[in-house]
């Protein structure tokens, strides 16, 4: 156990610091004007939204529900949305079905969001009190567990959707490569929220942010650094 962790400690330190550096500079991104923001749900698990974007009836995709659905639950009780919540951890998939209760406008799906159909590897967190994973190495483990995974139309198909109206990603630093492959016009999302984490560079957030805006998208809120909210504009 000792020698676990000596060689965990560097590695933590040498995180931390990346990640300071990394959120640092992500906090001087220029926020545009917009609708009127509002907080939903806890401060662990909540997002910044903008206010009246989302309408009853309407589909909202939570990718990386995590132990923490306030959001989700938020989307349903404010605006009487439909709420398709995906994560590979099934801790955390018994979590949201007692927290969701009975409520017909919520539904899980145990999965990893992949570019491909099929399993995927993923790395156990450090803490022992957390049961996230992460198929980029984020943490400071050698753990690894098998997960199904399953690419966005995919996951529709199973869901019987033909357009996602707000999608939100949170997949613990397989941002970089799973968001330039979605055509988010295409699925006609017209909210966009995105948690980035410091397995990228601030290069590769910037390239991200770029990519987003060529597709129309204005980054309109941040919750406090790295959790940021686009919106499309109409037409």
């Amino acid at each position: 156990m000792t020698d676990v962790l000596a060689k965990l400690r560097p590695a933590k330190i040498r995180g931390a610091l990346r990640r300071r550096e990394f959120e640092w500079r992500l906090g001087r991104l220029p926020i545009e004007p917009g609708p009127q923001i509002v907080e939903l749900g806890t401060a662990y698990g909540g997002w910044k939204f903008p206010e009246g974007s989302v309408r009853a009836g309407q589909v909202c995709y939570c990718i990386g529900a995590g132990g923490d659905i306030s959001f989700d639950l938020e989307l349903m009780r404010r605006y009487g949305a439909l709420v398709r919540a995906v994560d590979p951890v099934e801790a955390y998939e018994a979590r949201a079905l007692e927290a969701a209760g009975e409520d017909p406008r919520f539904a899980f799906r145990r999965a990893a969001l992949t570019t491909i159909d099929g399993p995927v590897r993923m790395q156990s967190h450090h803490e022992p009190d957390s049961s996230s994973l992460s198929a980029a190495g984020l943490y400071y483990t050698d753990d690894w567990t098998e997960v199904p995974g399953l690419t966005l139309p995919t996951l529709m198909r199973e869901f019987g959707d033909d357009h996602i109206d707000l999608l939100k990603v949170d997949v613990e630093g397989i941002e970089y490569e799973l968001i330039p492959r979605l055509d988010l016009v295409g699925l006609g999302v017209r909210v966009f929220a995105i948690q980035l984490h410091h397995t990228g560079t601030v290069a590769q957030a910037r390239a991200l942010i770029d990519g987003l805006r060529r597709q129309g998208f204005s980054l309109v809120a941040q919750r406090p650094v790295v959790k940021l909210t686009f919106v499309r504009a109409a037409g």
